[in-house]
């Protein structure tokens, strides 16, 4: 048993000093994302993950401690992308182009995000996850609301925090149409629309 847990230990010690850390987590990641949304979270292991990672089940759990810890791992790396298409990088810019900017990035990141965004949405409707979920995604739309709030404060509309709302409602909308309802969607003509409705909302 102690040369079997060497073994183990040699292994995981070796691919660490192979692989970049966070190479090596996004690895175990994305291995996890598409056996949860092929199978189901509940009917993927470790051992599936660490295996189709092409990684050991030690390195896996040097990484992460449980399977939930994974999930949760997901669900804030998403976090991170979807932030940072509400972010303004540069406050200097007016509304209409911050708005403008923040399409075209919402956009992009429904294309290329595709896997990973509607199988968030997935976890929305399984009750067995929402208790696990529920925090997380409750803080990336206030984080979410928070930052269009302030791209609506540029605009002069009397109240930003209720136009943020209702935008960032049609955004989910838009994403909800496209990543799970249908199959043929108008991405870029419905964000042109919702450019067209909002770029004189103050008038």
């Amino acid at each position: 048993m102690h040369n079997l847990i060497m073994t183990d230990w040699s292994v995981i010690i070796i691919e660490i000093s192979l692989m970049r850390p966070q190479a090596g987590k996004d690895k175990i990641l994305d291995a996890a994302l598409a056996l949860f949304a092929t199978q189901g979270f509940h009917k993927t292991s470790i051992d599936q993950i660490a295996g189709k990672a092409g990684v050991s089940k030690g390195l896996t759990y040097n990484y992460f401690d449980r399977k939930e810890d994974l999930l949760l791992a997901i669900i804030d790396r998403a976090s991170t992308s979807m932030v940072s298409v509400a972010t303004d990088p540069d406050a200097g810019v007016g509304y209409q182009i911050a708005l403008r900017d923040l399409l075209a990035k919402f956009g992009r990141m429904l294309k290329e995000q595709a896997e990973p965004l509607s199988f968030q949405l997935s976890l929305l409707f399984d009750p067995t996850l929402q208790p696990l979920v529920r925090q997380p995604l409750r803080q990336r739309a206030a984080t979410l609301l928070d930052h269009s709030e302030g791209l609506f404060r540029k605009s002069g509309v009397s109240d930003p925090k209720m136009a943020a709302r209702r935008f960032v409602s049609e955004l989910d909308g838009i994403a909800l149409h496209y990543l799970r309802v249908f199959d043929a969607y108008p991405l870029e003509d419905m964000l042109i629309q919702l450019y067209e409705n909002y770029k004189d909302i103050a008038k």
